[in-house]
């Protein structure tokens, strides 16, 4: 057990099927966990106890079933305007921490569970969004809703286009189905905000990371597996100015 300091708290993003974990102390990131469910019942509220700790969960559990004494934040809480009613609160936060880091226009490219684009204007204004579903949950649609196709994971090379085997054409299928998705959501943004910046976060966020490098130059987007966290911490202390990347990276991602 680590003795806290006072100055430390949590954010925590329950998802669909992850806990999403951070510590800070004061506005600085310390540590991050992105905890599967075989390794929730080991959260880090063990080592550091009686944190505070503010979030919110998008999936069935509740961000207070996981932290009884968490403040909880919700859509109303955001002062994004134009977002409607139903918007996930991850894909909020998210947009709202771009929003404080990397300015507007942006859009926030979400690969999850689900594969999210989400966007604000250059007045910084919810401006729509798409949501597909994720890389893995194609693959495993396949496999689960086909009576002879396997489970093919992500190809970590470019595959060949047309596929000789079974594999090999599933492959194909996510890994150029997915760019050509990208290359015209993207070429859309940018073609309604030219100054726009994409940022790629998520579980997936290497595979599609890989994708944008083929057809997108390296200055119209960033990587950043925080942008929930710095849209919670920018939330929980609005009056502190938050430097611009790259100065809120950690290299401790897991």
């Amino acid at each position: 057990m680590v003795p806290p300091q006072s100055n430390q708290w949590f954010a925590l993003m329950i998802g669909n099927s992850r806990q999403h974990w951070a510590l800070f102390t004061g506005e600085h990131l310390s540590r991050t966990w992105h905890l599967t469910p075989e390794e929730f019942a080991f959260n880090p509220a063990q080592d550091y106890p009686n944190l505070p700790c503010w979030g919110a969960s998008v999936g069935s559990v509740s961000l207070h079933q996981v932290y009884p004494t968490a403040i909880a934040f919700t859509l109303e809480d955001i002062p994004i305007p134009r977002m409607y009613p139903t918007l996930g609160i991850d894909r909020a936060l998210a947009l709202w921490g771009a929003l404080q880091v990397y300015g507007a226009p942006v859009c926030v490219v979400d690969a999850g569970t689900a594969l999210t684009l989400t966007l604000a204007n250059d007045r910084g204004e919810f401006a729509g969004g798409v949501i597909l579903p994720g890389v893995g949950l194609m693959a495993r649609a396949l496999a689960d809703y086909t009576a002879a196709l396997p489970y093919v994971t992500l190809p970590p090379d470019p595959p060949p286009r047309w596929g000789t085997t079974t594999t090999t054409a599933i492959e194909s299928g996510l890994y150029y189905g997915t760019a050509a998705m990208l290359h015209a959501y993207l070429g859309a943004f940018f073609q309604a905000f030219p100054q726009g910046t994409v940022i790629v976060t998520g579980g997936d966020r290497p595979f599609l990371s890989e994708l944008l490098k083929t057809f997108l130059d390296a200055d119209r987007w960033h990587e950043d597996d925080h942008l929930v966290f710095w849209g919670i911490r920018a939330l929980r202390n609005p009056t502190v100015k938050i430097e611009m990347h790259p100065m809120n990276r950690i290299d401790d991602f897991r």
